[in-house]
């Protein structure tokens, strides 16, 4: 009875967290400038520790889980890191960032500056 249980709970985290990823791919995918898609990748994280978790926990295996954990600390400190160094660069080089990003932060362009 409890071997269902586990495959139940871990089957329930691996779709959770495939539904958190893909909200986060549809975002990057359809959000319209570079600050804006970082944050939609910020669901990545938690959705690839929700699926790793529950992977894990499918296998009942002590030391496959703690190592499933160890990816998942991983994950949790360099996702948000790249993302964070991503954001710095789109606010110091606005070239770089998506047109409608620019526009909504610098507003309208004014002709007579070029």
């Amino acid at each position: 009875m409890m071997s269902a249980l586990v495959q139940w709970v871990s089957n329930g985290l691996v779709a959770l967290g495939l539904l958190f990823i893909t909200a986060a791919i549809i975002g990057l995918y359809r959000l319209p400038s570079v600050l804006t898609r970082v944050h939609a990748t910020g669901a990545v994280p938690f959705g690839g520790v929700l699926v790793i978790i529950g992977a894990t926990l499918a296998t009942e295996d002590g030391w496959l889980l703690m190592r499933g954990l160890l990816v998942a600390a991983f994950l949790m400190l360099t996702i948000p890191s790249s993302a964070h160094a991503i954001a710095w660069l789109a606010e110091k080089r606005p070239e770089l960032a998506h047109e409608k990003g620019q526009r909504h932060r610098h507003g309208p362009e004014d002709p007579e500056r070029r």
